[in-house]
């Protein structure tokens, strides 16, 4: 019993001396622990973590392996040999484990992640790009933005191969996308390849304005939209150099702000894209909602500019002959005027 208590109170000092970044008097303690065969699982488990982290990599593999063959509690002990095997570039190991994982926990973003980046580093790029649309079923943005943050990782490291790789997995989903193609550039540039550079930067002059039109559309703007959409198309905005998007981009920003809580700002930058462009009815339909969310019951002054601004958007859908936008903008004028009349 006494045996028991002093081997529990040696396993709690080790995340102790790990916090204290002693990690030799820690490797110590699990090293008597293991001999005292106290607890495996868990013994195994933190000094295989301890090894990793000190960059001993062959014997932190060894003791993930020890408890994934002679333990009853190994999914964890699986996770990080999954990592530990991608981190030391076992790309056929990391697979392996990963598959094995997701039969049991197969919505594991994690592992999802590492299995995808193996594809990838295994030059199974159509697999992976098969795997990660079905992945994400289609909400392309997100998969995109998780393919940049990951390039950025391998950019980083300087290795700029892999980041490539990356790339043309995104240019499989999204083709000549234009910040796949700012960052290729950058990464030629990083090799000292300045006419592949240089080519590449040409590129991206005459392909965004194309690409933004398709990817932007209008008439559903004042619906929910997906966040990360619109904080992915205003990374656009250092591409257009002749500001052709003024409109869209404010609208574009108006609407984030609008999400995020800042209201004010949200409101000033739809005022822009109405001085802009008047004859658009997205910026008077975002800018009705947002003064209307800002009346509250003690500005009611803003309920009335709300509703002059939802009248000159019904105006122009009449005009535009848009049946369904203009009974949506009568909608919104009678539930104004029925918050008014409960005051």
């Amino acid at each position: 019993m006494l045996e028991s208590i002093k081997n529990l109170m040696c396993l709690k000092s080790v995340d102790k001396y790990i916090a204290e970044e002693n990690y030799e008097l820690a490797l110590d303690r699990l090293n008597f622990l293991i001999d005292e065969e106290f607890r495996p699982a868990e013994t195994f488990l933190k000094r295989g973590k301890l090894l990793k982290k000190l960059l001993m990599y062959e014997e932190a593999y060894s003791d993930f392996t020890y408890i994934i063959t002679h333990c009853v509690k190994k999914d964890e002990a699986y996770f990080e040999r999954l990592l530990l095997n991608f981190d030391m570039g076992n790309f056929e190991g990391a697979l392996i484990d990963a598959n094995r994982m997701l039969k049991k926990d197969e919505n594991n973003f994690e592992i999802q992640r590492v299995k995808f980046l193996a594809l990838v580093y295994t030059s199974q790029e159509d697999i992976a790009k098969d795997y990660i649309l079905q992945l994400f079923n289609n909400e392309k943005y997100r998969t995109i933005q998780f393919l940049f943050k990951e390039v950025a990782v391998a950019i980083s490291k300087d290795e700029l191969a892999k980041a490539l790789k990356l790339l043309r997995v995104i240019d499989l989903i999204d083709k000549d996308n234009p910040i796949k193609l700012l960052k290729e550039a950058n990464i030629y540039g990083l090799a000292n390849q300045d006419n592949k550079k240089n080519e590449i930067l040409n590129k991206i002059d005459s392909i965004f304005p194309k690409y933004f039109i398709s990817h932007f559309r209008f008439w559903d703007m004042y619906q929910d939209k997906d966040l990360m959409q619109i904080c992915f198309l205003l990374e656009l905005k250092i591409f257009d150099k002749q500001n052709l998007f003024a409109y869209p981009l404010l609208i574009l920003e108006g609407y984030k702000n609008h999400i995020e809580g800042h209201i004010i700002d949200s409101k000033e930058c739809f005022e822009k894209a109405i001085d802009l462009n008047p004859s658009k009815p997205e910026g008077y339909v975002l800018l009705a909602q947002t003064l209307q969310l800002m009346s509250g019951y003690d500005n009611p002054e803003y309920k009335k500019d709300a509703e002059y601004n939802y009248k000159i958007a019904l105006e122009i859908y009449q005009n535009e002959q848009l049946d369904d936008k203009v009974e949506e903008m009568k909608r919104q004028i009678r539930h104004l005027n029925s918050s008014l009349l409960l005051r």
